[in-house]
C-alpha cells in the first residue's frame, strides 16, 4: 500500500510540473518554499522578493498552500505583509478554506496531498523596485502541523 501511495504522489507531482508552463505565460514571479518537517512555526516567516518595473498595469497575486491529511483544521489564517521599496508596510489577514463542514478537502489534489489557492486580482504596485511579501501563519498552534509548502505567484493581469 505504501508503494502505491508514493507512486500516486510522484505521478501527481510530475503531472503538475508538466502542466505548469501553460498556466504561467504571464507570470513575472513564481516561487515555492517547503515547510521543514511540515511544521510551520509562528516565527517561520516566508519571504518573497518581487521585482516590479510596471506601475501602470495590474497584477494578480496567487498564494497557494499545500497540506496533507495531517492538517487538523478546515481553514488556515495567514498574515500577508507587503513591504514597498519605500519601506511602507501593509498587513492583510487571509483565510484559506481548506475543507467543507464535513471534513472533505476542497483544494486540488489526491493521495492525501491538497493544494488550495487564494487570489488578489488586478493589484497595482505604486512604486518601481523590489517589494517584499512576507507570509506568517496566524493560527493558534505552535507549530502548525500538516502544511507542506507555500507558493507565491505574481502574474500580469489580463483584461
Amino acid at each position: 500500500m505504501k508503494n502505491h501511495s508514493k507512486s500516486t504522489v510522484i505521478v501527481g507531482i510530475i503531472l503538475t510540473w508538466l502542466l505548469m508552463p501553460g498556466c504561467n505565460q504571464h507570470s513575472i514571479f513564481d516561487k515555492s518554499v517547503d515547510i521543514p518537517g511540515y511544521q510551520w512555526t509562528k516565527h517561520g516567516k516566508i519571504n518573497f522578493d518581487i521585482p516590479v518595473s510596471d506601475t501602470i498595469n495590474g497584477y494578480n497575486i496567487l498564494i497557494s498552500l499545500r497540506n496533507n491529511n495531517d492538517y487538523p483544521y478546515s481553514n488556515c489564517f495567514l498574515f500577508v505583509n507587503t513591504i514597498s521599496p519605500k519601506g511602507m508596510t501593509i498587513r492583510d489577514t487571509v483565510e484559506f478554506t481548506l475543507a467543507d463542514d464535513h471534513g472533505k478537502w476542497l483544494g486540488h489534489g489526491f493521495g492525501g496531498i491538497w493544494s488550495t489557492e487564494f487570489y488578489k486580482k488586478n493589484i497595482r504596485f505604486p512604486f518601481h523596485g523590489n517589494y517584499q511579501i512576507e507570509l506568517v501563519q496566524a493560527m493558534r498552534d505552535e507549530p502548525l502541523h500538516g502544511i507542506m509548502d507555500v507558493s507565491l505567484r505574481v502574474e500580469k493581469a489580463t483584461h
